[in-house]
């Protein structure tokens, strides 16, 4: 599993002014406010070579964000029975149902580290929670679960990782206000 990552001289000054960002077992949760650098970071973990990872064993990382989600790109990142099914359902599906089939269908290894960029994206509340119980799911079989997210859904039981200070007592603020 991803304990830490000392992004590269590229991403420091994109993700917030940091160097180190720490990650914990289980499910996390990064959040912050747009252009914070929520998606460069996940996309740095993904595929940055000159940013150092450390983590106990070495996690095979699996990513995804709506672009990957999309059912005329699925064919290039699905492989094998699974992945076809995936790809075939794809065709027929939005990418947040897309998104469940992987939950659903993908079977990764305990110590796996799932990255999900905005998984909330086009979805229902009832979508939402089902992706949500599918990342619990995951969490179960022993992977880590890294969540860049705006939706609270997400928010429930996770470490967090705030990327502008307040940002989530803010949110938290405005959320009850508008559900009084």
């Amino acid at each position: 599993m991803l304990q830490e990552i000392r992004l590269c001289f590229r991403h420091t000054g994109r993700i917030s002014g940091r160097e180190i960002i720490h990650f914990k077992p289980g499910y996390n949760v990064i959040v912050g406010p747009n252009g914070s650098g929520k998606s460069s970071l996940l996309q740095a973990i993904y595929k940055c070579r000159d940013c150092e990872r450390k983590g106990h064993p070495k996690p095979v990382y699996h990513y995804f964000n709506g672009e990957i989600m999309n059912p005329h790109r699925a064919y290039k990142y699905f492989k094998g029975l699974r992945g076809t099914v995936i790809r075939t359902r794809a065709l027929f599906s939005s990418h947040g149902e897309t998104m469940r089939d992987v939950l659903r269908l993908y079977h990764p290894q305990k110590g796996d580290c799932f990255i999900l960029d905005e998984p909330e994206n086009g979805h229902d509340l009832e979508g939402v929670m089902k992706i949500r119980k599918g990342l619990n799911a995951l969490v179960k079989t022993g992977c880590q679960v890294i969540v860049a997210t705006h939706h609270p859904v997400f928010w429930s039981k996770a470490y967090f990782i705030e990327f502008q200070k307040g940002y989530l007592q803010s949110l938290t603020n405005k959320f009850r206000l508008f559900f009084k």
